[in-house]
């Protein structure tokens, strides 16, 4: 039981920093893509290229919906973990009960 319990968390937590893990790594991405975008930028006439505002929107459109999605999933597993840890520990309550009261009925024979 508690063998499954810790297997089952450690998964659990790595899917967590797996998350937060990606999350850097699209961010970064989104930073190079700005970085990118201004340096494209700098070495164009401005009449020959669409409006920086609109690049940078996109940008900030991508991050919010990244950043919303990972909230979302880490929100999720992180409920999941919480309730992995109550089963856990009502099961080992359960045990612990049970065992006292088998405990005591063998003490009264």
């Amino acid at each position: 039981m508690k063998q499954e319990y810790i297997s089952t968390h450690k998964k659990q937590e790595e899917i967590l920093e797996e998350i937060h893990f990606q999350n850097r790594e699209f961010e970064k991405g989104l930073d190079d893509l700005a970085d990118r975008f201004r340096y494209v930028a700098s070495h164009y006439n401005f009449e020959q290229i669409p409006p920086m505002r609109q690049g940078y929107s996109i940008l900030s459109k991508a991050h919010e919906e990244g950043s919303f999605l990972v909230k979302k999933q880490a929100r999720e597993l992180e409920e999941e973990i919480e309730q992995t840890t109550r089963e856990y520990n009502m099961e080992k309550t359960r045990y612990e009960e049970e065992y006292s009261r088998t405990k005591k009925e063998g003490e009264r024979s």
